[in-house]
């Protein structure tokens, strides 16, 4: 049986899939076993140097069992 637990987190970009990708990788930094997004939002700011995409994302991974000695 697998439990997975998800986490709620927001990241910007140059495109939605920027801001996706940032997300992703910010969190693999700390969590392992991620195994699906759901984008939950999408905003924008229009910048003077073009659009800048922020993007509520949750991401979903495996929760692991300890190792019993």
């Amino acid at each position: 049986m697998t439990v997975q637990k998800s986490i709620d987190l927001v990241a910007t970009g140059t495109s939605i899939e920027d801001a996706i990708r940032a997300a992703v990788a910010r969190a693999g930094l700390t969590v392992r076993g991620v195994t699906n997004f759901e984008l939950q939002r999408v905003e924008g700011d229009i910048t003077e140097e073009g659009l800048v995409f922020r993007v509520w994302v949750r991401l979903w991974f495996v929760v692991k069992e300890p190792l019993h000695e």
